[in-house]
C-alpha cells in the first residue's frame, strides 16, 4: 500500500472514528470536592500548561516525597532551631532574649515583604530558581550566623533569613506542586503537612543534640550543610524548570490577573481569618508554657501540654487525608475554626494540675493543623487555580506582618495587666472572630463567585 495513503487512512479511523468514541467515555476518576476545577477556558491560550495538562502517569510520589524532606529540613533549621540559639548566644554575647527575638521578627517581617515578589516569580515558571536559590542563601546565611560578632550583622543576617522563608517554606512549595500536579496536588499537599508537621519533632531534639556536642557554632554550620547537600539538591533537581512558551502565551501571563482578588470581600475576609489564626498561634506558641506555669502547672505538665500540640497537628492532617473524598475544604475550615473557639474556651477552666491542659493542646494543635490545609487549599477553590503563588503571597503578607509583632503584643499585655488574665478574655474573642471571619468568607465567596 502507498506510504501516503496509509497515512490518510490512519488518520481518518482517529479523527472520524476512535477520538469521538473516546470522547464519550466517562473520565478515568470522576471529580471531587478535594480536585482543583480545571475547566476550559474559553481562550485556546493555557498559562500553565502543567496544570492544565497533568501527567497521566501514576501518581510521582518521589517528587512529593522529596520536596516533602526539604521542607521538614527547611522548616526545622530556619524556622523552629532558632529558639534553642537564644540561650548560647545570650550567654556568650551577652545579648537579651528581646534583642535576639527583635531580629527574629525582622526576619518575619522581611518573609512577608518577600512573598508576593517571589510568589509571582512562581508563578511565571521560576519555581526551580526560587527555591534553590532560597536553600543556596539560607545555607550561606546560616554559616555566616556561625562567625556573627556584632548585633547589626545579627539582625541583617536574620531578614536575609526571613526573606529565605518565603522562597522555601510551604507557601512556595505548595505553587510548585499545584504547577506540576494540576488537580493531583492536593494529595500531595496533604502529603507535604504532614512530613513538614514533623519537623520541630525532629530538629529541635537534633539541634540541641548538635549543640550540646559541638558547641552553638559548629551546630549552626551542621544546619547550614544539611540544607545545602539536601535542600539545595532536591530543589534542583526535582522542581520542575520554566516550560517554554509562545510569545502569545508569555504575554497572556505577563498580563497577571492576580490583583482581581483584592476587590473581593471573601478574600479579604480570608486574609482576616489566617491573620487572626497566625496571631494567635505564633504568640501562644511564646507564651503558652509560661501561661501556665503563672496559672498553676509545673513546669513539665506545662512542657507536656506544648508537647501535644506537633503530634496532634500531625494527626489532624492525618485524618483529613484519610476522608480526601468525602470531607470538603468548607468542612475541613469549619471544623478547624470551631477547634480554635473550643480550645480557648476551655483553657481559663482548665485547673491546675488537670490532664484537661493535655485536651487543650490537642484542640489548639488539631485547628492549627487544619488551618494549614486549608490556607493551601482554600484558595484555589475560591479564587481559581491561576496566579496562585501571587495569590498566596498577598495572604501571607499580613498574616507574616502580624505574626512578627504577636509575641511582642502579648508580652507587652501581660506586663501592662501584670498577669495572663487579659490575654485569655482576647484570645477568646480572637477565636471568634476568626470563626466569624471564615463564616463570612464563605458566604461571600457564594455571593462573589469568581469570575
Amino acid at each position: 500500500m502507498d506510504p501516503e495513503r496509509r497515512e490518510v487512512n490512519v488518520r481518518t479511523v482517529w479523527s472520524e472514528i476512535l477520538r469521538p468514541t473516546l470522547s464519550q467515555l466517562p473520565s478515568r476518576s470522576a471529580s471531587t470536592s478535594w480536585e482543583i476545577d480545571l475547566k476550559a477556558s474559553d481562550d485556546p491560550i493555557t498559562p500553565f500548561p502543567a496544570l492544565a495538562n497533568p501527567s497521566p502517569d501514576r501518581f510521582p510520589w518521589a517528587f512529593v516525597a522529596s520536596l516533602s524532606l526539604a521542607q521538614l529540613i527547611s522548616w526545622g533549621s530556619i524556622f523552629y532551631a532558632f529558639t534553642l540559639f537564644m540561650e548560647p548566644m545570650n550567654r556568650e554575647l551577652g545579648w537579651s532574649k528581646p534583642e535576639l527575638t527583635a531580629a527574629y521578627s525582622l526576619g518575619l517581617v522581611a518573609s512577608g515583604i518577600a512573598a508576593v515578589p517571589l510568589g509571582r516569580l512562581i508563578d511565571l515558571g521560576y519555581g526551580r530558581m526560587v527555591m534553590t536559590g532560597g536553600s543556596l542563601a539560607a545555607a550561606t546565611l546560616l554559616a555566616l550566623w556561625s562567625t556573627v560578632e556584632s548585633y547589626p550583622s545579627f539582625v541583617l543576617l536574620w531578614a536575609g533569613l526571613g526573606a529565605t522563608m518565603s522562597a522555601v517554606l510551604y507557601d512556595p512549595g505548595f505553587a510548585v506542586l499545584i504547577r506540576r500536579l494540576g488537580p493531583r496536588a492536593r494529595r500531595g499537599i496533604l502529603a507535604m503537612t504532614l512530613i513538614g508537621g514533623l519537623a520541630s519533632t525532629v530538629f529541635l531534639p537534633l539541634t540541641h543534640l548538635l549543640i550540646a556536642s559541638l558547641g552553638w557554632r559548629h551546630a549552626l554550620l551542621g544546619l547550614a550543610a544539611i540544607n545545602l547537600v539536601v535542600c539545595a539538591a532536591v530543589h534542583g533537581i526535582v522542581v520542575p524548570p520554566q516550560l517554554p512558551r509562545s510569545a502569545a502565551e508569555r504575554r497572556l501571563v505577563e498580563r497577571s490577573g492576580a490583583g482581581r482578588v483584592l476587590r473581593r470581600t471573601a478574600f479579604w475576609c480570608f486574609v482576616a481569618t489566617i491573620l487572626l489564626q497566625g496571631v494567635l498561634a505564633t504568640g501562644f506558641s511564646i507564651h503558652l508554657v509560661p501561661l501556665l506555669v503563672e496559672r498553676g502547672f509545673t513546669l513539665d505538665a506545662a512542657v507536656a501540654a506544648f508537647a501535644v500540640i506537633g503530634p496532634a497537628q500531625v494527626a489532624a492532617r492525618f485524618l483529613v487525608a484519610l476522608g480526601e473524598r468525602t470531607l470538603g475544604l468548607r468542612a475541613v475550615g469549619l471544623l478547624s475554626v470551631g477547634l480554635w473557639v473550643l480550645a480557648f474556651a476551655l483553657l481559663p477552666f482548665v485547673p491546675a494540675g488537670s490532664w484537661l491542659v493535655v485536651a487543650f493542646g490537642a484542640l489548639y494543635g488539631g485547628a492549627n493543623g487544619l488551618m494549614t490545609i486549608l490556607r493551601a487549599l482554600l484558595p484555589p477553590e475560591l479564587f481559581g487555580q491561576q496566579d496562585y503563588g501571587t495569590i498566596q503571597g498577598f495572604i501571607a503578607a499580613p498574616s507574616t506582618f502580624a505574626r512578627a509583632a504577636a509575641p511582642f503584643a502579648f508580652g507587652a499585655l501581660w506586663a501592662w495587666s501584670g498577669s495572663y488574665g487579659p490575654l485569655l478574655a482576647i484570645a477568646f474573642g480572637m477565636s471568634l472572630a476568626t470563626f466569624a471571619a471564615f463564616v463570612l468568607t464563605l458566604a461571600w465567596a457564594e455571593a462573589q463567585p469568581d469570575r
